[in-house]
């Protein structure tokens, strides 16, 4: 699975006219991505999206570990995902969820807060996943996948209070989504119906996806 194939299967759940290659944007070089990112001295993570923006526009570079990237690509989770390339496929995946929301709202002058970009990409791990796995003919895994992104997560120890706070609450929010999309769409097997609530969710700002979360039925 390529990245243009990844993010091509994003733009068909959501709807998203996007003309720009993620492929463009990958940058995998770390001492360049270092001395462009603007959180941390150093650059502690296997992924990151760049973000400059200045009075001509906003410049992005995603950067992905050369390994990362590379086992990503040599496994094809496409075709094979499994224990053993399940966690890179959900790195480079959030990375190009990062870019795309970012790059979407921005087409309409749209700002988006950290939160709803770690909200989206909790969110699109579970859909992408969930059409891996439909693509190997595999159809009882929901369970399972729900308690692989939401469960005993393992955050990073250089995170920020603040940081960490973001992380704790997205994942708290997808999970909620997550379940709502369970019990109204894939128990009754109604994709049609799926796919029209994700691309409603999608356009929200980030207090409609919280009123849209937090309703009950």
């Amino acid at each position: 699975m390529s990245l243009i194939q990844l993010q091509a299967g994003l733009q068909s759940i959501y709807e998203l006219d996007i003309e720009h290659n993620i492929e463009n944007f990958v940058l995998t070089n770390k001492s360049i991505a270092d001395h462009f990112c603007q959180l941390n001295s150093n650059l502690n993570t296997r992924e990151k999206l760049l973000v400059h923006q200045d009075e001509e526009g906003l410049n992005l570079s995603l950067y992905l570990e050369k390994d990362l990237l590379e086992y990503y690509l040599d496994s094809d989770p496409l075709s094979n995902l499994g224990g053993h390339n399940i966690q890179e496929f959900c790195i480079v995946l959030e990375g190009i969820s990062h870019f795309l929301y970012l790059v979407w709202n921005a087409s309409y002058d749209r700002s988006v807060t950290l939160l709803e970009m770690e909200l989206q990409a909790e969110i699109d791990k579970f859909v992408m996943l969930l059409d891996c796995l439909e693509r190997q003919s595999i159809h009882s895994a929901t369970r399972q996948i729900s308690k692989l992104l939401f469960e005993k997560n393992v955050y990073h120890t250089d995170l920020s209070g603040e940081e960490l706070q973001r992380y704790v609450y997205a994942t708290k929010y997808a999970r909620q989504y997550c379940q709502r999309l369970e019990d109204h769409y894939l128990e009754q097997k109604d994709k049609k119906g799926l796919l029209s609530e994700l691309r409603k969710f999608y356009r929200l700002t980030k207090p409609g996806k919280l009123d849209r979360i937090n309703q009950r039925h």
